[in-house]
């Protein structure tokens, strides 16, 4: 339950004062994940590259740094909460990552023609939403822009909530973030899938029209990554792994639902209203997979409303 900082002087005010509690609630959470990680990383012996996620975790120490000096030494609260907020951020990103690879190869069969079964009952199938954006390749292309605005858009979100003083919001911002990833890790990996891309064949007229991100080749590597895993964890072979449910529709709506209130609201309606295709198309999501990410992050942020409620 969130305290007040205590009223002392600026040269006594503690680290631990300096965080918020909820900010330090973030940062366990983040610890816990980062323990597990090395511990899974250990105990299934996976190699892993560590030197450029150790640079994004110190970073995350420095944003952090800053963030304190900031609120404490410079009485700049919104700067605070933004320096902080990115700084989290940063550090999850780095620790996820690695903890979901290391979870390749996955132990219990790929659940897609199950969803595709769904999806045909839905009326959505995928080579043919596909083959119907390559008429309009200007919007297909549009799209994949839009796809990859996903972090991006995380990481604005987080600078205009700090920069308008939206302390809890933010701080349920980036609660959601983290809850719904590992609880979507937690669904893939006892019912894992990867998207119909790794099951359907695009002509490759089709994929030059639409600039297609996740192709049937991303398809080939992802079944390998169930199959045999990664030889190696680093950042440059990392792609996007999890279909069921869809973080990225979880993200689109994050950043539609914290900016309510705000300028940015209605271009965060636009741009991830046009999330949707852009993710079942580019990112090679079932229909299905974007209901289910909705669904769980509408549960996610009623829990944060619960955990992380309003400051004094």
């Amino acid at each position: 339950m969130p305290i007040p900082i205590a009223n002392t002087s600026r040269n006594a005010i503690t680290a631990y004062q300096a965080l918020r509690p909820a900010e330090w609630l973030i940062l366990g959470m983040i610890g816990v994940l980062g323990g597990a990680t090395v511990l899974l990383t250990w105990a299934l012996q996976r190699q892993v590259n560590w030197q450029p996620f150790l640079v994004g975790i110190l970073l995350t120490h420095l944003m952090i740094a800053l963030g304190v000096y900031a609120r404490v030494g410079k009485a700049a609260p919104r700067l605070a909460l933004c320096t902080i907020g990115i700084g989290l951020f940063m550090g999850f990103t780095a620790i996820s990552t690695i903890f979901i690879y290391a979870l390749f190869p996955l132990p219990n069969p790929l659940i897609d023609l199950n969803l595709m079964k769904v999806d045909a009952f839905l009326g959505y199938d995928w080579p043919s939403f596909v083959a119907g954006l390559a008429a309009y390749p200007f919007i297909a292309k549009s799209l994949a822009l839009v796809y990859h605005s996903s972090l991006p858009q995380i990481g604005l979100t987080i600078v205009l909530l700090g920069a308008l003083g939206r302390e809890t919001a933010l701080h349920r911002f980036l609660f959601v973030g983290i809850v719904a990833l590992i609880a979507a890790v937690g669904i893939w990996w006892v019912w894992p899938s990867i998207g119909p891309s790794a099951f359907h064949t695009i002509p490759s007229d089709v994929q030059a029209s639409t600039g297609l991100v996740f192709n049937p080749r991303y398809g080939d590597y992802l079944r390998m990554l169930v199959e045999t895993g990664p030889t190696i964890i680093s950042p440059e072979m990392v792609v996007g792994v999890i279909a069921f449910p869809s973080y990225h529709m979880i993200m689109a709506c994050m950043v539609v639902w914290f900016t309510r209130g705000t300028f940015a609201f209605v271009p965060a309606v636009l741009v991830n209203l046009a999330m949707i295709p852009a993710t079942l198309s580019h990112g090679g999501h079932h229909l299905v997979d974007l209901i289910m990410g909705i669904v769980l992050f509408l549960g996610v942020v009623w829990i944060a409303q619960k955990v992380i409620v309003i400051r004094p």
